[in-house]
C-alpha cells in the first residue's frame, strides 16, 4: 500500500526493476536448493524452477513493455502457479497425501508429481479465464446499467 501523499512521487520503473532483480536472485537460489536431492523432491523443485524461470523472463520483458496487458496477465498467471505449487510442495513432500513416504526410485511417484503440476497449471489457467470472464461481464453489462 502506498500512501496517497506519496503516490505522485512513485517511480514505476524502479518498482518493476526491483521486482525483476528479486525474481532473478530467487532463480539461482532455487537452483542451488536442488543440490543433493533426488526423486520426487528433485522433480517438484525442477518444476518450480522452470516456472520461476518463465516468471523471470516475463518480469524482465515487463521492463521494456510495461503497458502490455498480456504481460500483466502472464505475470499474474505465473505468480498463481508458483504460489500454489510452493504450497503444494510443502504439503506433498513432508506429509504425502497417501500417508506413505515417497519412493525416490519409483517412476510412478515422479510421474504423479509432473501430472499434479500440470493440474496446477490448468487450474491456474481456468482461474484466470474465470476472473477475466467475470470481469468482462461485470464491466460490459452490469456496471454500465448501474
Amino acid at each position: 500500500m502506498v500512501s496517497q501523499n506519496l503516490l505522485s512521487q512513485r517511480c514505476a520503473a524502479l518498482e518493476q526493476s526491483t521486482q525483476a532483480v528479486g525474481t532473478f536472485i530467487y532463480l539461482p537460489l532455487m537452483v542451488s536448493h536442488m543440490q543433493d536431492t533426488e526423486g520426487v523432491e528433485l522433480q517438484s523443485h525442477m518444476l518450480l524452477t522452470q516456472a520461476m524461470f518463465l516468471l523471470t523472463l516475463v518480469v524482465f520483458a515487463e521492463l521494456w513493455a510495461s503497458s502490455e496487458p498480456l504481460i500483466w496477465m502472464m505475470k499474474a498467471f505465473f505468480n498463481i502457479v508458483i504460489g500454489s505449487w510452493l504450497m503444494q510442495i510443502g504439503f506433498m513432500l513432508y506429509k504425502p497425501i497417501s500417508g506413505y513416504k515417497w519412493m525416490d526410485d519409483d517412476n510412478n511417484d515422479i510421474e504423479f508429481t509432473t501430472t499434479f503440476f500440470c493440474w496446477h497449471v490448468l487450474f491456474s489457467a481456468f482461474l484466470m479465464i474465470w476472473i477475466y470472464g467475470f470481469s468482462f461481464v461485470w464491466y460490459r453489462y452490469i456496471f454500465v446499467n448501474v
